[in-house]
């Protein structure tokens, strides 16, 4: 009868850890969500040079300024403005490069392509959300350029 009771009251200790962690699970899984819908929903602007420009053409507008004021070639650009800043496509690529990603015309300003001192055609990537903008504003302070959030509900 002694091992009966104690199997019962093991059982009963595992139900109840189980409980707890499928208690976790859903709790991450709503704080996941939440976190979803305000990455969804962002529509913060950012004042550059007196325009009000989106995630995106902040980040072009910065690059292409950096390129006016400094003539790079593409290494120098890249360090300026380091791959981690954005992600896995990295602030700028050579046109070539970025042809060979899927959606490239999504992904990267094709249409705002520029040439480098070097000879290289140079794209910036558009993929840029509330995580990464927020260290490339910091690289760009960093190098001398005044950005100013603007919230919008």
């Amino acid at each position: 009868m002694m091992n009966i009771e104690l199997e019962l009251l093991e059982l009963k200790k595992r139900v109840e850890k189980l409980e707890e962690l499928l208690l976790r699970k859903s709790e991450v899984k709503e704080t996941m969500s939440d976190v979803s819908k305000v990455a969804a929903r962002d529509k913060t602007r950012y004042m550059f040079e007196g325009k009000v420009l989106s995630k995106n053409r902040l980040v072009l507008a910065v690059v292409k300024k950096f390129v006016e004021e400094n003539n790079p070639d593409f290494a120098s650009l890249q360090k300026a403005f380091d791959k981690s800043l954005q992600g896995s496509l990295g602030v700028v690529e050579k046109m070539a490069n970025a042809k060979m990603v899927k959606d490239c015309a999504k992904r990267y300003f094709v249409n705002d392509a520029f040439v480098l001192k070097d000879g290289n055609q140079v794209v910036v990537c558009t993929q840029w959300g509330i995580f990464n903008i927020v260290k490339f504003i910091k690289q760009a302070n960093m190098l001398g350029y005044n950005i100013e959030e603007i919230k919008l509900n």
